[in-house]
């Protein structure tokens, strides 16, 4: 006879976390009490009985103080745990994550207006509980007969009680289509029964009986025997080893077990004892059977006398010393089974297969009949949104053990984990001195922070292979690194520390070979302002600096290279000498621009009236600046249309005048300017002006 045992049965994670926070609680002062069963299993509430942790229905049978209350894994009303606050009571919460996750997706709908259907069992705790987050507008249905009941709602949102059946779920869901204008659906069946269901249907093809473990006010051991028996093979349900009879195994070579998510470890330990004591005492009858039916007739009285006397005492058993090493292995098969029943250990990596994705959290299956969380923050090493970016419901990862988190789930990290790939990664590149890719995401004090996978440290005076003035203009750029320092244990600071010098050096020298190769006298270039200074400023032309002087930089009078220039700014520049002996470039900028005659030749013409800035006053008349770096002389004999004295009897340094250009001479640079025939033909036009209007208005 062989024992299977169901790839997911026992304890799921919700159980585990109400059993841990359990268990802490009666190892503490005062007296625990859970409000209800604090799962639906006699064993288990006994076993805390005895630990001091009673159950009670209501808070007000509790008469001792100090005491604390533990809500069950099934979840109550917010109103009876504020009510067990006021009361003075301490109360820890064993709530299912879950269920919990059903209490805030209500909570939501509730405040948007949805009449809420919950499919459950009206009086299971755990629903009772739902509709204790739900308001008033919640109903409770069994089945797609009871949503026929119903009255036609406008907006609705059906949910489930986590120990319900799939199959049954979805029709509840299609019926209630019908009954909606608008619905919505949240399948909030929890993973963990729906594996166990799905591992059970798959163990039951497998073998001739089936025993189902669990209590039976277990609503998803009954969910769980129930999947089991419409497969067809013969299905008990017990709670313990004892319910076993003996005539259920008479013929049967193949037997599964399987056990709801509220049924202890040591309990599925004891069916399996019994199976292997069954098979055990079992072997020796059938031995006795076979021997008397194969001996020969007329020897099976006298067998005693005629066997040699040394043999006659161990004759007795021989079969049974065949059978027993494969009953050892059998049995021993199961026990490595039962101990995968056993938490993983803090820090150990492992595979689990991811069995729910919601935003903020993943679930995973991570084997050993256990579900863990992976919490937004552990799932990777980059800033996301929703897991539901990173994996998909079937997708197989590995996860690295946290611990079990206060609220008794296992929790666990698909960070740390590719944290330890990329470290690996990383002290690679390191010890080989590569070359790695990162994005600089910001500066700090003495340098910059860069994304290689994890965050790393460029101390300022790796950024270049110079000063760098202004870090922040390195901010969101993708760069090369080399590795300079590495020390994955590192707990203060960062285990990785990069440099540029060395790459940026090793550019520059190509970029300056290749400079000295193509730059030619005459040719035109763009560059980058580097640095300014008060002589002119220092132009970075791709591989090499060339100075640009400030007499270059206009064709008018600069003070000082900042009044026009910014470092930083890219411009074109003409190479105006090159000394190849001392890796000089000279570099010219107003070449590359037209000068202030050019401007006025292609601008004015003679007869013009423009307007322009007296700059400076001479006895014989006045000049006046008409473009920048161009004057024209006004004679003072045209200034005014009388006899002038003196030219400041009549203009002023800096003020501004309209002019009428009298002559222009390209050759000798000189504009002929006068302010009386400005004013004369100024009057005249006004005159014209007015007699225009006069004469329409006449």
């Amino acid at each position: 006879m062989y024992v299977l045992l169901a790839r997911n049965a026992g304890f799921c994670a919700g159980v585990k976390k109400a059993v841990k926070i359990a268990e802490e609680a009666a190892g503490e002062p005062g007296k625990w009490f859970t409000l209800g069963p604090l799962v639906h299993n006699d064993e288990v509430v006994d076993y805390f009985r005895k630990k001091g942790v009673e159950p009670v229905d209501i808070l007000g049978r509790i008469r001792e103080q100090p005491a604390g209350i533990i809500i069950r894994s099934h979840g109550t009303s917010p109103e009876l745990i504020n009510k067990a606050r006021e009361q003075g009571f301490e109360v820890r919460d064993a709530t299912c994550v879950l269920v919990k996750k059903i209490h805030e997706i209500v909570t939501r709908l509730r405040g948007e207006d949805y009449d809420i259907v919950v499919f459950g069992d009206a009086k299971h705790p755990e629903v009772e509980g739902i509709l204790g987050w739900c308001g008033r507008r919640a109903s409770v249905v069994a089945s797609t007969d009871e949503v026929c009941g119903l009255p036609v709602l406008q907006k609705a949102a059906l949910v489930s009680q986590t120990t319900k059946d799939q199959k049954e779920f979805l029709e509840v869901a299609e019926a209630l289509r019908n009954k909606c204008r608008e619905l919505k659906v949240f399948n909030t069946i929890c993973s963990a029964t729906r594996n166990r269901q799905e591992a059970a249907q798959d163990l039951c093809w497998e073998v001739d009986l089936m025993l189902v473990i669990g209590d039976r006010k277990s609503s998803n051991t009954r969910t769980l025997s129930k999947e089991c028996q419409n497969t067809g093979v013969r299905t008990f349900q017990i709670q313990k080893a004892s319910e076993i009879k003996p005539e259920w195994l008479d013929g049967v070579s193949k037997i599964g077990i399987t056990a709801g998510a509220s049924t202890p470890d040591w309990i599925i330990k004891e069916v399996l004892d019994r199976m292997t004591l069954y098979e055990e005492e079992k072997m020796p009858e059938e031995n006795q059977e076979t021997n008397q039916e194969t001996m020969p007739e007329e020897n099976q009285e006298t067998n005693q006398e005629t066997m040699p006397e040394e043999n006659q005492e161990t004759n007795q058993e021989p079969d049974v010393q065949e059978e027993t090493p494969a009953n050892e292995e059998s049995f021993a098969k199961l026990e490595a089974e039962m101990a995968d029943f056993a938490s993983p250990s803090k820090g150990d990596v492992i595979k689990g297969k991811v069995i729910q994705v919601l935003d903020d959290e993943v679930m995973v299956d991570v084997g050993g009949k256990s579900e863990g969380i992976i919490p937004l923050r552990e799932m990777s090493l980059q800033d996301i949104d929703s897991a539901k970016e990173l994996v998909e419901v079937g997708d197989e990862i590995e996860v690295m053990v946290l611990k079990w988190d206060d609220d008794g789930t296992i929790l666990l990290s698909k960070k740390k984990v590719d944290a330890k790939i990329l470290l690996d990664e990383l002290e690679e590149s390191f010890k080989d001195g590569k070359v790695i890719q990162g994005t600089v995401t910001g500066s700090v004090k003495g340098g910059l922070l860069v994304d290689v996978g994890i965050v790393a440290f460029l101390p300022a005076s790796h950024v270049e292979d110079g000063y760098v003035k202004n870090l922040d203009e390195y901010i969101n750029r993708d760069l090369s690194f080399k590795i300079i320092e590495f020390n994955r244990n590192k707990r203060r600071g960062s285990q990785v520390v990069l440099s540029r010098k060395e790459l940026v050096a090793e550019e520059k020298a190509k970029q300056k070979k290749l400079f000295w190769e193509e730059i030619e006298e005459g040719q035109v270039r763009k560059g980058r302002i580097k640095r300014l200074v008060d002589y002119g400023a220092f132009i970075d032309l791709g591989g090499y600096e060339g100075l640009l002087h400030v007499s270059e930089i206009a064709h008018t009078r600069i003070e000082q290279p900042s009044d026009v220039l910014q470092e930083g700014e890219e411009l074109d520049v003409y190479i105006l000498a090159l000394d190849r002996e001392k890796e000089r470039v000279s570099l010219s900028r107003k070449k590359l621009l037209k000068s202030p005659w050019e401007i006025v030749i292609e601008k004015f013409q003679e007869g013009d009236i423009i307007e322009g800035t007296v700059v400076r006053i001479a006895p014989f008349g006045a000049f006046v600046e008409i473009e920048a770096g161009v004057d024209g002389l006004v004679h003072i004999s045209q200034l005014a249309n009388h006899r002038v004295e003196k030219p400041e009897d009549v203009v002023q340094v800096n003020e501004k005048i309209k002019i009428k250009i009298l002559s222009i001479d390209p050759e000798e640079k000189r504009i002929g300017l006068s302010l009386k025939e400005a004013q004369n033909e100024l009057e005249n036009q006004e005159i014209e002006e007015y007699m225009e209007n006069q004469e329409e208005n006449d």
